[in-house]
């Protein structure tokens, strides 16, 4: 039996982080209500969303904050939903790619995954 070919181009490590999600569309550049959401699993491309009670279409920018529960950091990333599909009633899984803009967050993920100091102050403008 052939096994199909791995296309993720990160290590991909299963753990648990808090995700908010800000809901994009009418409520103008302050953005909605947020969705709490948790990772299955994160690299630094991406990460698979466990969301209850919203489900994000394909080709959706979404704009994230992660909360890394080992470094105890939080990284603010947007994203694009690459696959969506509904688990069970009320329940969705999402394949979100990281649209990395902002070097900070490309750095605070290296920092948590592989557990490196880089030296590289992780704070975000405006806080």
């Amino acid at each position: 039996m052939r096994v199909p070919s791995e296309r993720r181009k990160e290590r991909r490590v299963r753990e648990e982080n808090r995700v908010a999600i800000e809901v994009p569309g009418k409520w103008g550049p302050e953005g909605g209500p947020e969705i709490n959401a948790l990772t299955q699993d994160i690299s630094l491309g991406g990460a698979r969303i466990l969301a209850m009670d919203h489900l994000f279409p394909v080709g959706a920018f979404l704009k994230m904050t992660l909360y890394l529960s080992k470094s105890r950091q939080i990284v603010k990333v947007h994203a694009k939903v690459r696959w969506a599909r509904t688990i069970e009633n009320g329940f969705y899984e999402m394949g979100v790619e990281f649209e990395h803009g902002i070097p900070a967050s490309v750095m605070a993920l290296i920092n948590h995954l592989y557990k490196k100091d880089i030296g590289v102050s992780l704070s975000s403008p405006g806080r």
